[in-house]
């Protein structure tokens, strides 16, 4: 029961970490960035959002250790399908939602991959099958 509550959790409290990373990085310092915000705004704004990421990918492998790529799949297609969403009910343009989902799906890997480095030790260069 407790390793189907991993698998479930996992995406879940990866995304959360996304949105209050989200919520206290853009809105609070900046108010909503957009493609009309002042380039500081978007890129200091994006980048600590896409920090936020690395630390859901982090946190998600850290709550699902036995398969942690597989566990991240689900974070990464519901970032692809809210980005597709924001898209189409927005006013951005499509390079700016392309860009900001983009950067937050290599967040969350690059996330997952820190975390395998770390457990492994950073002489491994690839995902070892016990992961």
């Amino acid at each position: 029961m407790t390793k189907v509550l991993r698998s479930i959790g996992a995406p879940i409290l990866g995304y959360a970490t996304i949105v209050i990373g989200a919520l206290i990085f853009q809105d609070a310092l900046f108010g909503r960035v957009t493609h009309e915000s002042s380039l500081t705004a978007i890129v200091v704004g994006g980048g600590l959002t896409v920090f936020a990421c690395v630390v859901a990918g982090y946190v998600l492998a850290q709550i699902a250790p036995t398969s942690p790529v597989l566990h991240a799949v689900p974070l990464v297609v519901w970032l692809g399908i809210e980005t597709t969403i924001l898209h189409l009910e927005g006013n951005s343009p499509l390079w700016f939602d392309a860009m900001a989902g983009g950067s937050n799906v290599l967040g969350v890997i690059l996330g997952v991959y820190i975390w395998i480095r770390h457990k492994h030790g950073a002489h491994t260069f690839r995902i070892p099958s016990d992961a």
